[in-house]
């Protein structure tokens, strides 16, 4: 499951758009998802990734942003009869 809603917060509020893109630090073999977010907020989320790993709060990795891909199945969608 997803959330409905981007994970950044401008001037104190929630961003109202759906996340386009998953968010994570990769460092050597392991990656971390650090948040999700829309197609308007991938320059800011970087940006507060990069400020985050300056202050030691989040590992120092690659950060990686994964367009999210929807599927769907029956049990999703509880067609099974």
């Amino acid at each position: 499951m997803v959330l409905e809603r981007c994970s950044i917060m401008v001037n104190g509020k929630v961003c109202p758009y759906p996340p386009s893109h998953i968010v994570s630090v990769q460092l050597e073999k392991e990656e971390y998802m650090i948040g999700l977010v829309c197609s308007k907020h991938i320059l800011l989320m970087k940006q507060k990734a990069i400020s985050l790993q300056k202050l030691g709060k989040i590992t120092n990795g690659k950060i990686n942003f994964q367009k999210i891909k929807p599927v769907m199945t029956d049990c999703v969608l509880n067609l099974k009869k």
